[in-house]
């Protein structure tokens, strides 16, 4: 009888690996903030459209959640990438530490649904549209009071849509590379990728 109970006990590549998850994407951020404002222009005319371009954000929780699946390394890697964007001059200040927390807590949460047991498409999904309802509700009172009915609803909506896409799916396509590349053989998710490859293979020579 196998024991299919996941190891939460953390190992060192389990914290350093969400460490350059945020190393990494609190780079990447400075970049994309400035991506932001060159596009301000455009959506200056609306401003809820902001909202497609939320999902990357979401990413350094999403890829360490799917990647370790222990308690804090999606919260870890969100908070570290949001600390580093900050600390080398990201322009909203504060605001991006508590957007740090918001955004590692729905993967936590999703990962603590499935018992840490498996980390998926699906799961990638459901957390980066999750993330986008929270980060949504934040930003609508932080940033966008000026909001109407019709526009939170239309921004709500798009934060949802650019979470589970431009951060669920994307997460997962780099993780599955990742995992293709060697990169990832230290983990479980690694080892399900593989089983899900050769049952499939089974099934087409079948």
């Amino acid at each position: 009888m196998t024991n299919d109970k996941p190891a939460l006990r953390y190992r060192t590549i389990d914290i350093v690996t969400p460490v350059m998850i945020a190393v990494a994407f609190g780079v990447i951020f400075l970049g994309y903030s400035a991506l932001y404002s060159l596009l301000k222009p455009v959506t200056s005319l609306y401003e809820p459209a902001e909202g497609i371009l939320a999902g990357i954000w979401f990413l350094p929780a999403l890829i360490a959640g799917l990647i370790v699946r222990k308690p804090g390394a999606a919260l870890l890697a969100e908070i570290l990438a949001a600390s580093i964007e900050a600390a080398l001059g990201g322009q909203w200040g504060v605001g991006t530490l508590i957007s740090g927390v918001l955004q590692g807590l729905p993967m936590e949460l999703c990962l603590l649904v499935v018992m840490y047991r498996k980390a998926g498409p699906k799961l990638a999904v459901v957390a980066g549209a999750l993330t986008g309802v929270v980060e949504a509700v934040y930003e609508r009172i932080a940033y966008y009071p000026m909001f109407r009915f019709g526009d939170t609803v239309i921004y709500f909506i798009l934060m949802i849509v650019s979470g589970a896409l431009l951060g669920g799916l994307v997460a997962w396509g780099i993780v599955r590379g990742l995992a293709a590349a060697g990169a990832l053989n230290p983990f479980a998710v690694s080892r399900d990728l593989r089983k899900a490859k050769g049952a499939k293979a089974s099934r087409n020579l079948s």
